[in-house]
């Protein structure tokens, strides 16, 4: 609320209190377009307190009116609730507009605790627009009681703005191509978002997920892969779901557990079309129900077995809810449920009962309680039975990196003046121009941090071969002999920087023999109120060029276009790029005060944090200020025990990490457990492609909700509507 002026004293006789049950028009209130009654606690009035009491009538009335609206334009991300939330604001709109922008005058009537009406003066509540925008409405609220009156006013604006993008996954592929994982490891929630049909993504050589996975296509499983369903690290109070379009064919073992007991909402995996397995799967465990929903089932080969309940739906097309169960051994702890017909023809066991709509045929393989089979059944379909939705369609991506780069609108970005200035010739710095300045070599840093979490800040200096303090290119001029092995490289993000812009010269190719350690300090002082992020970040962007076009939005689409964007190629051996905070927290002294050389493990007792809560022990890396720009066409090699702690946003690009990482990094969760993880990188990987080798740990966490990376994602239809309250009047 802004600008609210000092009110009358309310705790003086004669004074009404208001509950809005519903106080006029819309949502309970801006959805109806009628009148509603205000309940009110009956208290005795003076004659003496006529024009107070017809001030706290319209006041509170007023009040309640607003407080309503606030309620049915909360934030939200239900699309039911979302679809409400813009009829309400749209409603009251329409109330404003009426008469030419007069707006819409409606009487109030008012009714006792006791359920009687009360007549506590006659109020009139006008909604109208404030000038000529149906953006800006005034509320208006005139009581007249026992021949006095008063009125009072709130101004509203109203907002229809994109909604600010949320990433929520560790890896995220947008392509329309398939993908193998190998020995890959994923600490938070995975995507395939493109929701074209017939992708298949593979699983091979342990790969793990521990966390939420989504996939538009089908899914193949060799090789042992592990799905861990744990709570959401965006909203620990949220917990995970396994949701795949089209197939699931398991020709290895394949787990799907939980570290959950089972509540409605999460804890199922969702398949779109058939499960077939012909090899050992297993879902959940005692203790932690995991739902299965398909829309055909073939179980053969070895053993299923199941803790949760088993549900086959009819689906679109040929997929009629038939199940078939042959496994050598297969066995649900639960209940199966068939919309169509069920085949077994090895011994099933079922804990609970079994529920089929079409025929059971071979009925006496299943050991269950004969009066707990029923066939001919009616599926209700509801409650915990009722089949999750596979969205249509994630959230689009609207605008790419090329509309970082070039844009001229500040609402995209905030990064196109530096980005354009490598090519108009304003900006010719290199890192070797900071190396020609003796300030910026060996630079030593000592600075009062907070170690322990306690408060109490003790000195931390660590060095650097050299520092980088404004927007400029990493080309292939430095020095090897002063630059090479492993040299420490400090980005300094301050005020004075802005953002600092950091582009990688095309063809950039850097040797096992160079490693290089980039370590981005970011004490910028201007801070989000909400997220308490920095304003400023640090960019690492391609070379794409200046010939790029914008060609608009895609009316189809809602997604912009744009033509012109160099390929660029880069291989990177031995990178390591830190945040600053985490880096002096992560090693010790004897690392800090090297200039050169891989820094090695982590210190023994460093802890990350990748949840949304606090843990005891542990550092909790506040949202990434650095982000990795790639545009289209560009392909990224990353190897020999490369790491990387910060977001890509590389929608069109191939991202090749195929190293082991950092190794010894201990990771823990929210209740405190902890695993050591060889990491590739800490942050978001949104790719056209991605690629990865060898035992790779991908650690969740957030892009800074600063970056430009916050304009990019909302579908066009997708907004967060609202209104801000900008003050009240009393006249």
């Amino acid at each position: 609320m802004k600008n609210t002026p000092k009110r009358k004293q309310r705790n003086k006789p004669g004074v009404v209190l208001f509950t809005a049950v519903a106080v006029m028009l819309m949502l309970s209130i801006l959805l109806t377009a009628t009148v509603s009654y205000v309940s009110v606690n009956r208290t005795k009035t003076n004659d003496n307190y006529k024009s107070k009491q017809a001030y706290l009538t319209a006041s509170s009335t007023l009040e309640s009116f607003i407080n309503q609206i606030q309620t049915d334009t909360a934030p939200t991300n239900d699309p039911t609730a979302k679809a409400q939330q813009k009829k309400a604001i749209d409603n009251l709109k329409k109330l404003a507009s009426a008469n030419s922008g007069k707006g819409t005058t409606t009487n109030v009537s008012y009714n006792g605790s006791n359920g009687k009406s009360d007549n506590i003066g006659t109020t009139k509540i006008t909604v109208a627009q404030e000038g000529t925008s149906v953006a800006n409405i005034v509320v208006t609220c005139e009581t007249t009681y026992l021949g006095k009156t008063e009125k009072v006013a709130a101004h509203i604006s109203t907002q229809s703005v994109t909604k600010p993008a949320e990433y929520t996954n560790t890896i995220e592929l947008v392509g329309n191509g398939g993908a193998a994982y190998d020995n890959l490891y994923v600490i938070g929630d995975m995507a395939g978002i493109n929701n074209t049909t017939g992708k298949v993504y593979r699983f091979t050589n342990n790969t793990s997920i521990y966390g939420s996975y989504l996939m538009y296509g089908s899914l193949e499983v060799s090789t042992q892969p592990l799905i861990m369903l744990k709570p959401s690290l965006v909203d620990e109070k949220q917990g995970s779901t396994v949701t795949i379009s089209e197939n699931l064919d398991v020709s290895n073992e394949f787990h799907i557990n939980s570290t959950m007991a089972r509540a409605d909402g999460y804890n199922y995996v969702n398949i779109g079309q058939k499960l077939s397995t012909s090899n050992h799967m297993d879902v959940g465990s005692s203790g932690f129900d995991v739902d299965l929903f398909c829309c055909e089932a073939n179980i053969g080969g070895n053993d299923y077995t199941q803790y949760g309940n088993f549900y086959v739906y009819k689906g679109a097309g040929a997929y009629n809810g038939d199940a078939t169960f042959g496994a050598a051994g297969q066995t649900i702890n639960g209940s199966l449920y068939v919309e169509g017909d069920l085949n077994v023809t090895k011994s099933l066991k079922v804990t609970g009962s079994v529920y089929v709509t079409g025929t059971i045929t071979g009925k006496d393989k299943i050991v269950c309680t004969a009066s707990n089979i029923h066939e001919g059944a009616v599926l209700s379909k509801a409650g915990r039975d009722a089949k999750p939705q596979i969205p249509v369609s994630a959230d689009a991506y609207v605008y790419y990196p090329e509309d970082f780069f070039m844009s001229n609108d500040t609402n995209v970005t905030t990064i196109s003046d530096q980005y354009q200035a490598f090519y108009d010739g304003s900006n010719t710095k290199t890192f070797n121009t900071f190396a020609s300045d003796w300030t910026n070599v060996d630079y030593t840093l000592t600075e009062l941090i907070d170690l322990t979490g306690t408060g109490a800040k003790t000195p931390v200096t660590s060095r650097y071969k050299l520092r980088i303090t404004s927007s400029c290119t990493w080309a292939s001029d430095l020095s090897f002999n002063d630059y090479g092995n492993g040299s420490r490289i400090l980005v300094d993000v301050s005020d004075s920087s802005g953002d600092i812009v950091i582009r990688l010269q095309n063809g950039l190719n850097l040797g096992a023999e160079w490693s290089p350690v980039i370590v981005v300090r970011n004490r910028s002082t201007i801070i989000d109120t909400t997220t308490g992020d920095r304003k400023y970040n640090c960019y690492f962007v391609s070379d794409s060029g200046s010939a790029i076009t914008l060609n608009g939005i895609d009316s189809v689409t809602g997604k912009s276009q744009h033509s012109g964007s160099s390929a660029c190629n880069y291989s990177f051996k031995g990178l390591k790029v830190f945040d600053y905070d985490t880096y002096v927290r992560m090693f010790d002294s004897s690392v800090l005060n090297n200039t050169k050389g891989n820094p090695g493990l982590p210190q023994s007792g460093f802890v990350l944090n990748p949840t949304s809560v606090d843990v005891a022990g542990s550092y909790r890396p506040k949202n990434s200020s650095i982000i990795f720009l790639f545009g289209e066409n560009t392909t990224l090699n990353a190897t020999d025990q490369s790491f990387f702690q910060g977001s890509f946003y590389s929608p069109q690009a191939i991202v090749n990490i195929a190293t082991s990482g950092l190794g010894g990094l201990v990771v823990t969760d929210s209740a405190g457990g902890k695993m050591t993880v060889q990491c590739c990188a800490v942050g978001v990987v949104i790719a056209n492609s991605f690629g990865n080798a060898n035992t790779a740990f991908y650690v969740y966490t957030k892009p800074s909700t600063t970056s430009v990376m916050q304009n990019a994602k909302g579908d066009k239809d997708d907004y967060a509507y609202g209104y801000e309250l900008d003050r009240y009047d009393h006249y």
